[in-house]
């Protein structure tokens, strides 16, 4: 027997242009979190999703399909949706999948007690400090602005993978410490991963489960496209995919422990004027920094970007 739930669109934001296009407010983003989180917890998971195309409605459903693992297309009828609408299909990454309580932004014009502003929210809200505040000129000045951005987050995984022996990876000489599951686990740690989909032993991607509900994607392949081709290939693959989803007791997973700490900046988009300003605006700083570890028990992301622009001589 087929279930339908009918779901009303969460709290809205009651100013914008059009009723249309008005956004949730956080308390309609939290309260969808909380409603999807009790349809999750009645192992609960739809066969499809339909939704008004309105925007308020549009992104209830996105955030219902994200806490209920639907990875397929979300169906909007009646009306055609926009364009922002149709990315919700589309989309790879913004900062709406994310709980607020793990970013940090600022923009604005550049001085230096916007850079001291900056310091004092990381630390407040992260209890962090920055790696690329430093690095860049602060001072006042005509067409001088910034854009930055913090990412911290942390996760565990439902059970702790058991440890495995070194092994060499992606034929080094050198080898490194692994973690997953063996033959003989426990069979507990199977619900750590859900198969998105396995072709061969050099095509699969998994999904690991954490037990704050984030996912990690591991993804095998030879491939060597970017990312948001190869993001949206794996989806598409596992949308597709017909075969078992659960980890079986045959299966093993041997994944090498991560220890990653970068920092780079982007001298091909520096000194180029900005299509579209007037006077001509040039970016002066373009840097990213990635600290991310990942380890049998779970692991933790550090991440920040800024760019800044300046008038062009």
């Amino acid at each position: 027997m087929k279930t339908i739930y009918f779901i009303r669109h969460a709290k809205a934001k009651k100013i914008a242009d059009s009723d249309f296009i008005r956004e949730l407010n956080n308390k309609g983003k939290e309260a969808a979190k909380l409603m999807s989180k009790r349809l999750k917890n009645r192992n609960i998971t739809p066969d499809i999703i339909i939704s008004s195309p309105a925007n308020r409605t549009a992104k209830t459903a996105k955030i219902f399909a994200k806490n209920l693992k639907f990875n397929k297309d979300i169906k909007f009828e009646n009306e055609k949706p926009t364009e922002d609408l149709i990315g919700l299909n589309k989309e790879e990454f913004n900062s709406s999948m994310l709980n607020e309580s793990s970013y940090y932004t600022s923009y604005g014009e550049t001085s230096p007690e916007a850079k001291e502003e900056i310091k004092k929210g990381i630390k407040k809200k992260f209890n962090e400090t920055s790696d690329v505040l430093d690095l860049a000129d602060w001072e006042r000045g005509i067409g001088k602005y910034y854009a930055y951005a913090m990412l911290k987050k942390k996760f565990e995984f439902l059970k702790e993978f058991d440890e495995l022996e070194e092994v060499s990876f992606n034929n080094s000489e050198e080898k490194f410490d692994f973690f997953g599951i063996k033959p003989d686990s426990n069979e507990d740690l199977d619900k750590n991963v859900r198969v998105l989909f396995y072709e061969n032993e050099n095509e699969y991607a998994v999904q690991l489960l954490t037990k704050n509900d984030d996912i990690v994607y591991l993804y095998r392949t030879d491939s060597d496209k970017d990312f948001d081709t190869l993001y949206k290939k794996m989806i598409k693959k596992g949308n597709n995919f017909t075969g078992l989803k659960k980890f079986q007791e045959i299966d093993t997973l041997m994944v090498p422990k991560i220890e990653i700490d970068l920092m780079r900046d982007y001298p091909e988009l520096c000194g180029k004027v900005i299509e579209g300003t007037n006077p001509p605006m040039i970016f002066s700083t373009a840097i990213e920094t990635l600290k991310f570890e990942m380890d049998r028990k779970g692991g933790k992301i550090k991440s920040e970007a800024l760019i800044m622009t300046e008038l062009a001589m």
